[in-house]
C-alpha cells in the first residue's frame, strides 16, 4: 500500500512525503503578494506521468543492451473547462539518444511503458487522450496514442 503524508506550511505552501520521509514542495495559487516557487499539484501529476514513463523506458532499453546516452520526456497537458478540471489531452514527445540506438528498439520501450507498464499513464489515460512521438538521434521515427479515453462529462476525452 501507497502512504503520504501532505503539510500546510504557510500561504500557498506545502510540502508532501512519501513513506521514507522523502519531500516534495508544492504550491497551490499564489496569494496576493506570493510568487510561483514551486509546481501546482496539477504539474506534479504531468511530471509523474513523465516520471514513470522516463523509468520504464530507460530500464526496457538497459535490459535490451540498448546504448541509450540521453533520454527528455517532453509533457503538454489540456484541461477541461468545467470543474473538477482535469486532463482531457496529453502529449508526449520522447527525445533518446544514443549512438548505435535502435529506433524500432526505441519505439517498442516506449510502446511498451504506454501500453502495459505505466501506472500513471493508465490512470492518467482514464481522462485523456494520451498522444506520444518517439524522436532518436533528433529524427521523429514515431507517433502512436496510449489506450482508450474514458469521456468526461463536458464532452471532452
Amino acid at each position: 500500500m501507497k502512504r503520504g503524508t501532505v503539510r500546510w506550511k504557510e500561504g500557498s505552501h506545502y510540502v508532501g512525503a512519501n513513506d521514507l520521509g522523502l519531500e516534495v514542495p508544492f504550491q497551490g495559487p499564489p496569494r496576493e503578494g506570493e510568487r510561483r516557487v514551486a509546481p501546482s499539484p496539477k504539474d506534479l501529476v504531468l511530471l509523474g506521468l513523465g516520471g514513470c514513463t522516463a523509468v520504464d523506458v530507460v530500464e526496457i532499453l538497459h535490459k535490451m543492451r540498448q546504448p541509450l546516452g540521453a533520454l527528455i520526456v517532453d509533457l503538454e497537458a489540456e484541461e477541461s473547462a468545467e470543474h473538477p478540471k482535469v486532463f482531457t489531452r496529453v502529449r508526449l514527445v520522447y527525445r533518446l539518444e544514443g549512438h548505435g540506438l535502435d529506433p524500432e528498439r526505441a519505439v517498442r520501450a516506449v510502446t511498451l511503458s504506454q501500453q502495459k507498464y505505466c501506472g500513471v499513464s493508465a490512470m492518467i489515460g482514464r481522462t485523456a487522450a494520451i498522444h506520444y512521438a518517439v524522436e532518436v538521434n533528433g529524427q521523429r521515427v514515431h507517433e502512436g496514442t496510449a489506450g482508450e479515453a474514458v469521456p468526461t462529462a463536458d464532452g471532452g476525452v
